[in-house]
């Protein structure tokens, strides 16, 4: 599948890929990758694509790739119950700033919940837009992966007191926590993404190392259960 992806995507600006409702396009002059999902959440089909993608940037299949953006759109739908091999898929994601030279970032536009939000963390940064919000709400255990995450980055008394608190997060109130990167103004298509992309081809470098080092601190979160 590998291959045959990286060759289609080679030719072709923008790709949707069969089945899984998952579309792929080039900005940046083929810098960047943005990924889109046309629903909430993750079947088998999404991961089986997404995780082909990943390993072709991780094995060097696109040289000049940088940045590689997850576009996060789905309105207000729940994106919860855990599907097999998202485990996979988001350490492959997670791993791939160490292993390559690429960026992954989650551009978010609306509320993301559940294995969205889980998916988005194991991103380098996330990038929202003015109107996006951020819920923990969901089956506790679907969302294991999330709570660790949010917890690492913020502490996990105030993990759970956002829990109890049940409320959706504004993107400042993720800014202002440091879940959120930068908060941008919305805008059509891929035009807020190739702006920001412009900007922070400036400083990529800087911005890999950086990355870099803060993954290397905080390994992928480990989902395997633990047993009894």
């Amino acid at each position: 599948m590998g291959i045959a992806f990286c060759n289609d995507l080679n030719m072709n600006a923008e790709i949707v890929l069969p089945g899984s409702g998952v579309r792929v396009a080039w900005v940046k002059r083929g810098e960047a990758l943005v990924v889109s999902k046309s629903r909430p959440g993750f079947d088998a089909a999404s991961v089986d694509s997404i995780l082909g993608l990943l390993r072709s940037v991780s094995d060097n299949s696109f040289p000049n790739l940088k940045f590689l953006v997850f576009d996060f759109n789905h309105g207000g739908a729940e994106a919860s119950c855990a599907v097999d091999g998202f485990e996979d898929m988001a350490a492959a994601n997670a791993g791939l700033i160490v292993d390559t030279p690429v960026i992954t970032i989650a551009w978010v536009r609306s509320l993301l919940n559940g294995l969205d939000f889980d998916y988005a963390m194991s991103c380098s940064a996330i990038v929202a837009e003015a109107g996006a919000r951020f819920s923990l709400s969901g089956e506790p255990f679907d969302l294991f992966g999330l709570y660790a995450a949010v917890g690492r980055r913020i502490g996990f008394v105030r993990t759970e007191r956002l829990i109890e608190r049940d409320a959706a997060l504004s993107a400042a109130e993720a800014h202002d926590l440091m879940i959120v990167k930068d908060v941008v103004a919305p805008q059509p298509n891929f035009e807020g993404i190739s702006a920001y992309l412009a900007q922070a081809g400036r400083r990529y470098n800087a911005a890999h190392a950086i990355f870099r080092a803060q993954r290397i601190a905080q390994p992928p979160i480990d989902r395997r259960p633990v047993d009894g």
